[in-house]
């Protein structure tokens, strides 16, 4: 445990002077970042200090007010929903705190993202699960083996960047149990869509100046399912972390849950990394399905060709997207995440 509250130093932000954590003579002494959310407590890093939060009943509820007449001074709620979000504060937000005793605080409103990174929670549930907000790229991170590639999965992460319009580059890890001219073949289709790959083990040492370099400087979120490495390339890249990691169940072939929350890791070298669970699945939320083939960057070139405006290149004749796959020029694992993304949003 650490001096600042009870916070484990290991998330404490050693670069106050970043833009991402603001200059200590704008920043309100009530003003931080979310940095770690863990059983209903926040962390929010100020200028100076850590302090533990708790979340104001009101941010859990949507308040309807009848409409005020002119001059008005007050209103009377009318009725009280549930926020359709299993959580109002996602790691990376900004947010303004009331302070109460011994570094403690209740957070009391969220102000403006830049973007945010959600998915529709698991178990059929239609509410919104909010990731991350604020960051600069995503970072899908794929095992080359132990375990096997989820190349579906990743296409959905890259989806989610698409539609929020966040940057997004890919990390192909453990590359010392693969054969490289493989991981540069299965990669090809998307460093042909523009998104920078970085391929790293930690066992070699192999990709660690290329993946400094991507990080640096930035707000970085990792996703990816357990096991594909996140926490021990954390480790491998800031010396001193200690985060946990897991070995892969021999029964299952995926890995195993260590990390039990989110939180953003500062890097020595300038930047900050944001530390989730491993996802096994990832649901779109909101996004109708129309929408859905924009979610693909290589479908971009083609979708005005298509006979029919409303196309949804799945069935239709004169349909350029299916042209362009039967043409090599999309590959047929993306297609086929495409059609899965359609069957099961």
């Amino acid at each position: 445990m650490g001096e600042h509250g009870g916070i484990a130093p290991t998330f404490l932000f050693s670069h106050l002077s970043s833009p991402f954590i603001g200059d200590s003579s704008v920043i309100a002494s009530n003003e931080g970042t979310v940095i770690r959310h863990h059983l209903g407590h926040y962390a929010v890093q100020t200028a100076d200090r850590v302090v533990v939060c708790a979340l104001s009943s009101r941010l859990r509820k949507q308040l309807e007010y009848p409409q005020a007449a002119p001059g008005s001074r007050r209103q009377r709620v009318q009725s009280v929903r549930r926020v359709r979000v299993i959580d109002p504060v996602a790691v990376g937000d900004r947010v303004i705190f009331n302070d109460g005793e011994d570094n403690t605080g209740m957070i009391r409103e969220v102000c403006p993202r830049r973007n945010k990174v959600s998915r529709r929670a698991s178990g059929g549930s239609q509410k919104e699960q909010l990731l991350a907000a604020n960051v600069d790229q995503i970072v899908p991170i794929v095992s080359a083996r132990e375990p096997d590639p989820d190349w579906h999965l990743l296409d959905r992460m890259l989806g989610i960047a698409e539609w929020q319009r966040i940057p997004a580059a890919v990390c192909l890890n453990k590359l010392d149990l693969a054969d490289e001219t493989w991981a540069h073949r299965v990669m090809q289709s998307y460093e042909a869509m523009g998104y920078p790959v970085v391929y790293t083990s930690i066992v070699s040492g192999a990709g660690k100046d290329a993946f400094f370099n991507l990080l640096c400087g930035r707000t970085t979120l990792f996703m990816g399912p357990s096991g594909v490495g996140k926490s021990s390339l954390l480790n491998y890249l800031q010396p001193g972390l200690h985060l946990r990691t897991g070995p892969i169940s021999k029964a299952t072939g995926e890995g195993t849950h260590t990390t039990t929350h989110t939180e953003l890791v500062a890097l020595d070298k300038g930047g900050f990394v944001g530390d989730m669970p491993g996802v096994r699945e990832f649901y779109l939320y909101d996004i109708p399905p129309e929408d859905i083939p924009l979610l693909f960057r290589d479908f971009h070139p083609h979708l005005a060709a298509c006979r029919f405006r409303d196309c949804s290149h799945i069935h239709e004749p004169n349909c350029a997207v299916k042209a362009a796959r039967n043409a090599g020029k999309i590959a047929p694992q993306r297609y086929e995440s495409y059609l899965k993304l359609r069957e099961r949003p």
